[in-house]
């Protein structure tokens, strides 16, 4: 799998392939957070990605603000075809999302599906790193 940016792949076949089927735009909001949604994470790194072909695209990179909050993240994304009869959306695609701060444990990574002309919400939840020799020591 070859890693690209989205600008060197929207000189692709694959860009104009992946565009046609995805017209439309969605968005997403991020919200990062640790203790139950009660402390925002503010500059919590955010990598969107998706898997297109033999790419593994990069979408979006950016950063958290002081309230844990990235918003309007507009992504491609098939028209919706929003069924008012049954209530269901029948398109839809896929994206990978990676958040990582130095503070907090490990890579958390998500899969966040995308609608056209619909606003994604994505909830980050990240566990503070633990210092395990102030942890055995009583001292945290």
């Amino acid at each position: 799998m070859k890693f690209i940016t989205l600008e060197e792949f929207s000189k692709t076949q694959e860009y104009k392939n992946f565009i046609q089927e995805n017209s439309a735009i969605g968005q997403l909001k991020i919200m990062a957070f640790t203790a139950y949604q009660a402390i925002p994470i503010s500059n919590a790194e955010i990598v969107i990605t998706k898997d297109i072909g033999d790419y593994k695209v990069t979408f979006f990179r950016g950063k958290t603000d002081s309230s844990g909050i990235i918003d309007n993240i507009d992504l491609p994304a098939p028209p919706s075809g929003y069924n008012i009869a049954n209530f269901k959306i029948n398109n839809y695609t896929i994206y990978n999302l990676a958040a990582l701060h130095s503070g907090y444990d490990t890579i958390k990574n998500y899969t966040v599906a995308m609608f056209g002309d619909l606003k994604v919400i994505q909830h980050v939840k990240m566990v503070p790193k633990v210092d395990l020799e102030r942890r055995q020591n009583g001292n945290y």
